[in-house]
């Protein structure tokens, strides 16, 4: 069963008729990233009191106007786009059960 309190905190980020599963990615399917992902991680570690400090934001989630150039840069060079790791709402909730995101 997934956490209320936690969907909630994530419907403040992308909308309450978003339809959200535990296999339900942030970033790949919530189009959640840059400053927002960062603010929802900063809220997401007070509510249920987790430790992010070994947490990689930049293998997870791009940065706010970090595609543009760099992607324009790509096309011309024949490069692929960069893959971003997939976080869950089962992988927060896993943070929230150890106390720790990783």
């Amino acid at each position: 069963m997934m956490n209320v309190e936690l969907i909630k905190l994530l419907e403040g980020y992308c909308g309450a008729d978003t339809h959200m599963t535990e296999s339900t990615r942030l970033y790949h399917d919530l189009n959640l990233y840059g400053d927002d992902a960062a603010e929802f991680l900063d809220r997401f570690k007070a509510r249920f009191s987790v430790d992010i400090y070994d947490f990689h934001f930049a293998d997870y989630f791009p940065s706010e106007g970090d595609w543009i150039l760099p992607g324009i840069l790509r096309f011309l060079v024949g490069k692929p786009q960069p893959g971003y790791r997939p976080l869950t709402i089962s992988d927060l909730q896993l943070a929230i059960d150890c106390g720790y995101l990783k």
